[in-house]
């Protein structure tokens, strides 16, 4: 017989409550490691109860139970089970269902607080560090976050998002996952001051990079009380599949592209130069080359003094095709740079430098130049909406750690699941370890 004092403690501790009292404590031997002791919690319910189904006001009486452990927080040192007779009642169309239990559910084989600690040590440590930490397999720490995770996306509410940005990424090798992200709402009080009125967040993952990942975004924005018409922007790359299906998809959306994945691709084009140049054979080149590639493409302001002093010797070399396309980039930036508004001045400056980049010798920058006529609206429309694709930049960041924390992921689920728990702005219940 258990002291009611203890009994009358773990309860509280435990969030017991009637028909559910606690009918033993045991320290026993752990069943993994016999050499271990573990606390045992045994939980019943009085005979005689009736027990509600699924939120229902209406009890019904019991028709059997089954046996179920859960794992809960450490007791000191301890490892802490609970373990009951969970009810399973006979609904009016003769159905019959298990009870919920108030300190968990059947998915996971953790308590809901011990589930709490481990999505808080999941929000800042790798699932297989974590999994090692509490001594489980990280199977059932991935199913514990798929479980908070879609329970969480149940109540998303898109009818706010009036900004949508768009981009893929790329997972061991040819596989990509499309994220559609919601711009955030800047207001503009009398003063002048700019307030963020919504937040950014992840809406949507899907595995592909066409058409389709568009068409299932379109889907499951209009479930989740989105208005297509009411989407004014549309960010995005250069990728055409995007750009028209989002028309089609979003018609009110101005569709742009933004001047950092502008840059991003004429960067690329630089460092393609580089390393044609770099493997060309030239012994002179390939030494001056050598060790070079962040000197090009990081910003000048963002160079050691070492890196800085190595570049200026780099630009007085006349015969490497990488200087000559480092000034290119360098007038694309200065382009941005110059220009705030979408006038003709503008439209004038770019059908010139785009010339520029079409006719270089490198064949490089020429296709860089193709790419910028090809996208020509869209480009400009940055001057009209000044809408960026910063925020996926910064989403960009986050996803790149999930991916090398966690060093590769089993299946494309896990990794969104990760991405929606860590930058979907979810409503998910944390328990602080202490």
């Amino acid at each position: 017989m258990i002291d009611p004092h203890f009994q009358k403690v773990f309860s509280l501790a435990l969030g017991i409550k009637d028909p559910w009292y606690i009918k033993s404590l045991d320290m026993v031997p752990s069943t993994k490691n016999p050499e271990i002791l573990e606390m045992r919690v045994e939980v019943d319910f009085l005979e005689g109860s009736r027990f509600s189904y699924n939120g229902s006001e209406e009890l019904y009486p019991v028709h059997d139970s089954r046996e179920r452990v859960w794992r809960h927080l450490n007791f000191f040192q301890y490892r802490c089970y609970i373990q009951a007779r969970v009810p399973r009642i006979i609904l009016p169309d003769g159905k019959v269902k298990t009870v919920d239990v108030p300190w968990g559910h059947d998915l996971s084989g953790f308590t809901l607080m011990m589930e709490g600690v481990i999505l808080s040590l999941v929000k800042h440590m790798p699932v297989s560090a974590v999994a090692r930490e509490i001594g489980e397999h990280d199977t059932k720490i991935w199913r514990v976050l798929k479980y908070h995770v879609e329970e969480a996306l149940k109540l998303q509410d898109f009818s706010d998002v009036t900004g949508i940005g768009v981009d893929e990424y790329s997972h061991r090798g040819h596989n990509y996952i499309t994220v559609f992200v919601s711009h955030p709402d800047i207001e503009v009080d009398e003063e002048g001051r700019r307030h963020q009125v919504t937040k950014p967040r992840v809406l949507f993952t899907t595995e592909g990079k066409d058409k389709a990942a568009v068409e299932r975004f379109l889907d499951h924005f209009r479930k989740k009380k989105g208005e297509p018409e009411a989407v004014k922007v549309a960010t995005s790359d250069m990728i055409h599949g995007f750009r028209n299906a989002m028309k089609v998809c979003f018609p009110n959306a101005v569709t742009t592209v933004d001047k950092f994945h502008v840059v991003s691709n004429c960067e690329d084009a630089l460092d393609k130069v580089r390393r044609r140049e770099a493997a060309s054979g030239g012994k002179r080149k390939s030494e001056a080359l050598s060790n070079t590639k962040y000197i090009w493409l990081k910003n000048e302001e963002n160079l050691t003094d070492k890196q800085r002093k190595k570049l200026e010797e780099l630009l007085q070399v006349e015969y490497l095709d990488t200087v000559k396309a480092y000034d290119m980039k360098l007038k694309l930036q200065d382009f941005y740079s110059r220009h705030k508004d979408y006038d003709e001045k503008t439209i004038f400056d770019f059908e010139n430098m785009a010339l520029d980049f079409c006719n270089s010798t490198m064949k490089e920058m020429q296709k860089f130049g193709e790419m910028l006529v090809r996208n020509a609206v869209e480009i400009l429309n940055y001057f009209d909406t000044k809408r960026t694709n910063a925020i996926l930049e910064g989403f960009n960041s986050k996803i790149s750690i999930i991916k090398n924390r966690a060093r590769g992921f089993r299946n494309m689920k896990n990794l969104m699941n990760m991405i929606y728990f860590c930058c979907g702005d979810l409503d998910i219940c944390f328990q602080p370890i202490m």
